[in-house]
């Protein structure tokens, strides 16, 4: 039971953190020309919109719309539809896990957090260092599946060695 819930609490903190699990399947604002847009997952929880398709072209946050909390979006000028689509970057329910592809794809990341987690209780196997260990693996995984989110499948750093003056 406990390893279970380490397991489910890592996959669920790494989707809230890295924007692992992203759906486009479906509408997901119901009651866009409405004062009271709903934003509504397929599964699982929302948590941010990535972006919108609003008539007819891909927008981000902070072009047309913001997205204050999970389930609160205001827009710059109503929608002429009521169902809006998009990309939703989605967390599971406590309790739940992710969909496989998620898990598929993070599985050693997920299974850090959950060292992580399980070396920290206060329990006979408690181990603080090595915990840390875990915790910069996870980390780490995180960072890789941020990365992957906003760039896309490419590999390799983020990041560009800044060339010397001369």
């Amino acid at each position: 039971m406990t390893i279970r819930e380490a397991i489910q609490w890592a996959a669920r903190e790494f989707c809230t953190q890295a924007d692992a699990w992203v759906t486009d399947e479906q509408p997901i604002i119901y009651g866009a020309d409405s004062d009271y847009p709903m934003i509504v997952a397929p599964q699982g929880e929302p948590l941010r919109i990535v972006s919108l398709t609003l008539n007819g072209r891909e927008v981000v946050q902070g072009e047309g719309f913001e997205q204050r909390s999970p389930t609160d979006i205001r827009f710059d000028q109503k929608p002429s539809e009521s169902a809006v689509s998009g990309r939703l970057a989605c967390r599971p329910k406590r309790g739940d896990l992710p969909p496989s592809e998620v898990t598929n794809l993070w599985s050693e990341p997920i299974a850090y957090g959950a060292c992580w987690r399980l070396l920290m209780m206060p329990q006979p196997w408690q181990n603080p260092e090595l915990a840390h260990y875990y915790e910069r693996r996870f980390l780490a995984g995180i960072t890789d599946a941020k990365q992957q989110s906003r760039l896309g499948h490419a590999r390799g750093g983020a990041r560009v060695k800044a060339r010397r003056f001369i």
